[in-house]
């Protein structure tokens, strides 16, 4: 019996280090732990879709967009008339000598013509160099005429290609690949609608001064009425 028993322990004292080593699977832990992996790699996807994102967008908002607004760079004025390109009407006409600045050559001839068809006298008292009031109210008309006829025409001409203009820049709206593009040409489009406000300034300008012509020459009628009726002693 004795014997029996100290072979049970020393067979126990030697299996036991064998037993040890045999694994343990804990399903549990197992289950859990797949689960985690497979979160961390939704994550991880759903980190580069955000990423991926992220640089489209930034690539949408950045950048030089300038081919895309220069299309509509020159819808105000562009190549045609501008009232800039005018001179003032005191400097339009002077000894004779039409100065019509930048406009365009057919502008001026067409105001040259229509000032030339009226037939119109040098001055009033027919003398040469005159400094009688009414012959500068006359002068000063003369270039008002002139310059409002340039003004008209010039003026006419650009709305005429304004439209067109406008109406090709209409056609490519939506048409920009990103938001940079769309934002771009929304600034674009601002920049000449001011400028057309500037050119209808312009025109506002020249009848006001068409008005002040005008006015000047009721004030030297009267002027020279007041004159004529004033008695004098010798």
């Amino acid at each position: 019996m004795r014997t029996c028993f100290s072979s049970a322990l020393i067979f126990l004292s030697v299996a036991s280090p064998l037993w040890a080593q045999v694994p343990v699977v804990d399903k549990a832990n197992l289950k859990v732990a797949k689960e985690t992996a497979e979160t961390t790699d939704k994550i991880l996807q759903t980190n580069n879709e955000v990423l991926k994102t992220v640089e489209e967008t930034l690539k949408a908002v950045t950048g030089d967009r300038a081919n895309v607004a220069s299309e509509m760079q020159k819808l105000a004025v562009g190549s045609g008339f501008s009232v800039s390109q005018l001179p003032g009407f005191d400097k339009i006409l002077s000894g004779g000598v039409v100065n019509f600045g930048d406009v365009s050559g057919d502008i001026g001839t067409s105001a040259t013509t229509f000032l030339n068809g009226l037939k119109l006298l040098e001055n009033l008292s027919g003398q040469t160099g005159s400094s009688f009031a009414s012959d500068k109210s006359y002068e000063e008309l003369v270039r008002t005429v002139l310059g409002i006829k340039a003004l008209v025409d010039g003026a006419q001409r650009a709305t005429t290609s304004r439209r067109t203009a406008l109406e090709a820049a209409g056609a490519k709206i939506g048409q920009a690949t990103d938001i940079k593009g769309s934002l771009d040409q929304n600034t674009q489009l601002q920049v000449q609608s001011g400028l057309t406000i500037n050119e209808l300034i312009g025109v506002m300008n020249g009848a006001v001064a068409s008005l002040q012509a005008d006015n000047q020459r009721r004030l030297t009628d009267m002027s020279n009425s007041k004159k004529a009726l004033t008695f004098h002693r010798e």
